[in-house]
């Protein structure tokens, strides 16, 4: 069996935590920063000092060294400068192994602590774990808990449901930092309710997991969980519940409602899908009751159509799904669709409809779909994968032209560069490219001539100038086209900067007259990127010179800028790193 002794050294130390923090670890390790360092089988923990006291603990498995710390970084298990002063301590001097391994050095191990403990009378042990229960909160809950489940009388539940409020409760945001120690709170107490099951508890269970999952949805909102420290959590409490239920088998219309407006309330997806998932425990009788509360809930919806402004509701959302959910259980489409084309407000209904027909085989009817709700919303954004689902239905029946159609109507509404060169792509598959390239080209023209201009008319679809038509060109290969269309309607700086790079080896001229402008406004600006743009830009413009026989005028053009800007230090440093 592989040992701390076979595989912890130096190297795997920095290979683990990378040069930057094994050099910090190294610093933390000369400072004596580590504390409390013990080992007991393949284990080693330790308190590292820092800006707090942060737990390590490092374990063997499968032959790798595993780690784990308390400071942000270990939180996102990485193998942090605390794990590498750890490691390096332990190098330095091993506490000494448990008995049947050779110690390297003398001195009290954990197993002389089990050895001191097992001869210890009864009494003072209990009065050791005591002591330790007043002093640290998580541990007297899970005494409480173990002793609650053990009661002469029964399971003592209260003390469960008050170890839940205390566990999941927040007073105060949780956050980033603090969520893995919340989490492994809130962890304690779940395991606690793992074992009251095992004990028989199911229905005590049952209604212990409702009460967590109800304090979930208020505390949630209070927990930077951004790592996921709960994900788990969260879904052993709906797995534990499905267990209890299981072997309950609770009341099934009472079960039925409660899953109902659980489902329905929750903001955070709890008992998702709940018919499907609890069916067998429901048997008939209790999806009956779940199915007509959702249909006296879903039948209280208006109808909402395309021509309406829409607004997102989350319950609407949760009463349609719920709603489909029941009458797909029942396999009639055409009462599904019935359902669904009750709330027609966005593109994805209509294409989930044409998604439902297009399985059924029925192509007809899926585009017939797809084609209303495409022209319901034509010129909004919102049309792309409606447009993507006819596309692909046209060209599979020969429909090239309706195919292209669809692309133009894209272009339309958003001339870009990609939806141009999809519309080549497509037109050409039709033979109609020459047909269809003219207008495009004119619409890009028309569009940037009639842009409406001022701050307040912004879209982020809009380029400044040709844009898109220097875009074109250049995609095309076309400089002089590009350079002609810059030139008559103007364009960004950025698409006159790649104008230059293309031209710069034909058209020298050309490309000086861009990048000599730039300069100076980089110039003016006061950050180290704005200096290396510009030096790069000065580099390029020695070059183009050079080949113009203009070396002179460069020179001179040198000087003048270290004059002009001698008090930018950093600016003039740039400028002799690289021989200017």
């Amino acid at each position: 069996m592989t040992t701390f002794s076979d595989i912890l050294c130096e190297d795997l130390l920095r290979e683990l935590a990378g040069d930057r923090y094994y050099e910090r670890g190294v610093g933390y390790f000369e400072e004596g920063r580590v504390h409390s360092l013990a080992q007991y089988d393949e284990h080693i923990t330790a308190e590292v000092w820092g800006m707090e006291t942060y737990q390590v603990h490092l374990w063997l498995e499968n032959d790798q060294l595993y780690s784990r710390c308390t400071c942000p970084l270990g939180v996102d298990d990485l193998f942090c400068k605390h794990c590498v002063a750890v490691g390096l301590t332990w190098i330095d001097e091993p506490p000494p192994y448990q008995a049947g391994d050779a110690p390297s050095k003398p001195g009290t191990t954990m197993q002389d602590v089990r050895d001191y403990l097992a001869r210890q009378e009864r009494d003072d042990l209990v009065k050791l774990i005591l002591d330790k229960a007043m002093e640290d909160a998580r541990w007297r809950e899970h005494l409480l808990m173990k002793a609650a489940a053990q009661q002469s009388g029964g399971a003592d539940i209260n003390t469960f449901r008050r170890s839940l409020r205390n566990a999941i409760a927040i007073g105060d945001f949780v956050d980033y930092w603090g969520a893995a120690s919340y989490a492994d709170g809130v962890q304690a107490v779940m395991d606690g309710l793992d074992d009251l099951l095992e004990q028989g508890y199911a229905s005590d269970v049952i209604e212990l997991c409702e009460e967590a999952i109800s304090l979930f949805e208020d505390a949630l909102n209070s927990v930077d969980d951004s790592d996921g420290n709960l994900n788990e959590i969260l879904e052993q409490v709906q797995d534990l519940h499905y267990q209890a239920c299981d072997i309950a088998n609770p009341n099934p219309h009472a079960l039925a409602e409660r899953l109902f407006h659980a489902e329905l309330q929750s903001g955070y997806g709890f008992f998702y899908n709940a018919l499907e998932t609890y069916a067998d425990i429901l048997g008939e009788a209790g999806r009956a009751t779940y199915q007509a509360l959702v249909n006296a809930e879903w039948e209280k919806l208006p109808e909402l159509s395309g021509s309406e402004h829409y607004s997102y509701s989350y319950r609407r959302s949760k009463l349609n799904r719920m709603k489909e959910a029941v009458v797909a259980a029942t396999g009639n489409l055409e009462e599904l669709v019935e359902v669904i084309a009750k709330d027609l407000s966005q593109p994805s209904r209509y294409l989930q409809i044409a998604n439902l027909y297009q399985t059924q085989g029925q192509t007809e009817q899926a585009i017939a779909w797809a084609e209303r709700g495409y022209q319901t919303f034509v010129g909004t954004q919102w049309t792309g994968q409606l447009g993507e689902f006819l596309i692909a239905q046209y060209e599979h029946q020969g429909r090239l032209e309706d195919a292209v159609e669809i692309v133009w109507q894209e272009f339309d509404h958003r001339p870009a560069l990609p939806i141009y060169q999809k519309l080549k792509q497509k037109a050409e598959q039709a033979r109609s490219w020459d047909r269809w390239r003219p207008r495009a080209l004119a619409h890009a023209q028309h569009v940037a001539d009639h842009r409406p201009q001022g701050p307040k008319h912004h879209h982020p679809y809009l380029q400044i100038g040709y844009s898109l038509l220097v875009d074109i060109y250049l995609w095309e290969e076309d400089s002089d086209q590009a350079w002609q269309a810059a030139q008559t309607g103007g364009c960004s700086q950025r698409h006159w900067m790649r104008l230059a790079d293309v031209r710069s080896s034909d058209h020298p001229e050309e490309a000086l007259s861009v990048y000599q402008p730039a300069i100076e406004p980089l110039l003016n600006q006061t950050n180290n990127q704005a200096y290396e743009q510009a030096i790069a830009l000065l580099l390029k413009i020695k070059d183009l010179q050079a080949r113009l026989n203009q070396t002179a005028q460069f020179e001179a053009y040198i000087a003048q800028l270290k004059t002009t800007y001698k008090r930018k230090r950093n600016f003039i440093k740039f400028l002799l790193q690289r021989g200017l």
